[in-house]
């Protein structure tokens, strides 16, 4: 994608939410290249970005609230305040990312990594998607049914109860 495209698909996207939808369009930015893009404060609310390669990219403040970015390729990325509320981080390779301010806390697990949503109060641990107070009562049975080892079990079971103290 080029500068202009994505200039363009941005402007659009802007009008798209000011509009309500009644002009403009919403962004696909599903499978792009934005690797090292300068999106500082871009409003990117409910935007598709899975797929998409965000590697070093400069999302400092981006509202990202309800985007796609399922499986998006964010490592060296720079999030720091960006607003994830609602968004969809399933899959997303987020090595070395900053989040600070962004209420997102990733954990690296025994078998699958996690990623917790504090302000949508949802933790993704491996393929299951569920709110904290969910994986509270019944990490045990998930991680059986799952075939997880009881020490690994356990493993999660300390990091995902150490997390309702950040709340």
């Amino acid at each position: 994608m080029t500068k202009e495209e994505l200039d363009e698909a941005l402007k659009q996207h802007q009008l798209w939410l000011d509009t309500d939808g009644e002009e403009g369009k919403r962004a696909n930015l599903r499978g792009a290249n934005l690797e090292c893009a300068n999106l500082i404060g871009v409003k990117l609310i409910g935007a598709d970005l899975s797929y998409a390669n965000l590697r070093g990219a400069n999302l400092r403040g981006a509202n990202l609230r309800g985007a796609n970015l399922r499986d998006a390729y964010l490592e060296d990325a720079d999030l720091e305040g960006a607003v994830l509320e609602g968004a969809n981080l399933k899959y997303a390779y987020l090595t070395n990312v900053n989040l600070e301010g962004t209420g997102v806390y990733l954990f690296k697990g025994p078998k699958d990594d996690a990623i917790y949503n504090s302000k949508d109060d949802i933790l993704f641990i491996g393929c299951q998607v569920q709110t904290l107070e969910h994986w509270l009562n019944n990490y045990v049975d998930i991680g059986k049914e799952h075939e997880y080892t009881d020490e690994q079990i356990e493993t999660y079971g300390n990091w995902i109860k150490s997390l309702k103290e950040l709340k």
